[in-house]
């Protein structure tokens, strides 16, 4: 009677485990299905927020000069060029971006007749801007932190107090910070933007060029904070 207890209690006992490990698994799936409904439902307003803290705008106001920052011909000039017209400033900064070897290999051979540099210079001209007004800075630069330290130091040679830095949207938070790290107190900046059809709509993440834009800025970001940006170009 004693060892038939006894089997009737190990029977039990192998029973109530069995479905106490259900119990787990059921509950471990219903969390994960409850985790991924949560997901979908807030992926969106986390994303689009995402999106919008890269975006750094100021309301314009009077400089000393009007700053293309490299990239995305033509329209950061086209932005610069309203501004200059607007008479904000007297003055247009253009930044000298290195050229990589194919197009450098083109220039050679005739094909390409600007480098980048000389393709923003010819841009400002035909939307208004006059020659004389533009400044083509001299050094070669590959990141967004050399070129604006290059800004920098050319306000400082000519005492300027407040520049105005032209981007994209996306790249005005990144920007932002690099001025503050190499200006700090000694030449104010304010961003102005150039609104494209990755800031201009919330789904940014469902075209491919916008979300390499977001996270090659989110990395760009984290770049900076770890003092790691020179090795990432």
């Amino acid at each position: 009677m004693e060892a038939r207890t006894k089997v009737f209690g190990a029977v039990g006992a192998v029973i109530v485990g069995a479905m106490t490990k259900r119990a787990r698994v059921l509950a471990a799936l219903v969390l994960v299905l409850a985790l991924s409904a949560l997901a979908v439902l807030v992926h969106r307003p986390l994303l689009r927020a995402a999106g919008h803290a890269l975006v750094v705008e100021d309301p314009p106001g009077r400089a000393d000069a009007i700053v293309v920052v490299a990239g995305s011909t033509p329209s950061r000039e086209d932005r610069a060029a309203a501004l200059f017209r607007e008479g904000w400033a007297p003055r247009v900064l253009v930044s000298r971006q290195a050229v990589p070897g194919r197009v450098q290999r083109l220039l050679e051979m005739g094909i390409r007749p600007l480098d980048f540099q000389g393709e923003s210079v010819r841009a400002l001209e035909l939307f208004g801007v006059p020659r004389s007004a533009i400044i083509p800075l001299p050094e070669a630069v590959e990141i967004t932190e050399t070129e604006l330290r290059g800004v920098v130091a050319e306000a400082r040679t000519h005492g300027w107090r407040r520049v105005m830095l032209v981007t994209t949207a996306s790249h005005a938070r990144r920007v932002k910070v690099i001025w503050g790290r190499e200006a700090g107190s000694a030449v104010e900046a304010g961003i102005a933007v150039v609104h494209d059809e990755c800031s201009a709509e919330d789904g940014w993440w469902r075209r491919r060029r916008c979300s390499e834009a977001v996270l090659h800025e989110y990395l760009g970001l984290l770049a900076l904070y770890l003092h790691i940006s020179s090795l990432m170009r």
